[in-house]
């Protein structure tokens, strides 16, 4: 097997695995997504973030941004 051969299939399994994510994604709910991204300091912060403008959720929140 040469370096073009295993760049090939390093490439190929990189791209199943984003597909098979994707497809995981596909039946969250934003909350889901949110949890399952693996920033939970990010997702704690966001929250914080939210109660702290008297806001039940972080999308609640954004509304209020996008306003």
């Amino acid at each position: 097997m040469g370096l073009g051969d295993w760049w090939r299939r390093l490439r190929k399994r990189e791209d199943d695995e984003i597909v098979e994510h994707d497809l995981e994604r596909q039946d969250q709910t934003e909350e889901e997504r949110r949890y399952s991204s693996g920033d939970i300091t990010a997702v704690e912060d966001d929250e914080f973030a939210a109660r702290s403008e008297h806001e039940p959720s972080i999308e609640d929140a954004n509304r209020l941004g996008e306003e």
